[in-house]
């Protein structure tokens, strides 16, 4: 099984889980610097940039996976996995040259508190990669597992066991607003939901995220700016 994981870097670790728990998504681990938060369907991993040896920047969202047949994608990809302190990771170049970490699916959380979950069933996380979808991009997914599910010229979905990936056509003056610049593999952090735009609208705006837009243009979308000062999106199919 793969699972599709965003994680975001920031210098606020605990107004980001504020924000993220306000969308729908819950926490299932959690330390001072670091949190697992849960959604229906993927999660969005929290990183203190302190403690961050890549030296990432705060607001930055890099694309990871994780899975529990790590030797499959090994023999894949023919490349070898690195055994770090609480598991084994495959540290994989994607088609744009960026950093994509593979996580052995983690069974020993080693002190960090582990918490009943309870996220809104309705949310998933659907990290979105700015590229040609037809491109070799397509490709790099597929040979991770996921399956593409569209067809549409400017966006796909890749769709894994957990979650799925997003695939749109790069168009740097829009895109530009969405990704920062950084280290491994930058994705725009958004969502979907099949729940109450109407009511997330009005629970956001109640817990003091008042820089937030819905736009119909191209169906119903929620786009709100986040304690780390990035456009999140939330979008409903």
């Amino acid at each position: 099984m793969i699972s599709v994981q965003a994680i975001r870097f920031s210098d606020d670790v605990p107004a980001m889980q504020r924000f993220l728990e306000t969308l729908g998504l819950s926490a299932s681990v959690t330390s001072g610097d670091w949190a697992v938060m849960e959604s229906g369907s993927g999660q969005v991993l929290l990183h203190g940039t302190a403690n961050a040896t890549s030296g990432a920047q705060s607001g930055g969202t890099q694309l990871t996976f994780e899975t529990d047949e790590l030797d499959s994608v090994t023999k894949e990809f023919g490349v070898t996995p690195v055994d770090e302190a609480w598991g084994r990771s495959l540290f994989l170049t994607d088609p744009l040259g960026a950093e994509v970490v593979v996580n052995e699916t983690q069974t020993d959380h080693y002190g960090y508190q582990q918490h009943q979950a309870h996220p809104d069933a309705s949310l998933a996380v659907v990290p979105v990669r700015f590229t040609d979808p037809q491109g070799a991009y397509a490709d790099f997914l597929t040979r991770l597992g996921l399956r593409a599910d569209g067809d549409d010229a400017d966006y796909r979905a890749f769709v894994a066991d957990q979650c799925s990936v997003g695939l749109h056509v790069d168009r740097p003056e829009e895109s530009q607003q969405y990704v920062a610049v950084g280290a491994g593999a930058q994705v725009h952090l958004t969502f979907t939901s099949t729940g109450d735009v109407r009511a997330l609208g009005e629970k956001l705006r109640a817990a003091g995220y008042a820089e937030l837009r819905v736009d119909t243009t191209f169906g119903t979308m929620i786009e709100v700016t986040d304690p780390d000062g990035r456009l999140v999106q939330v979008h409903w199919a």
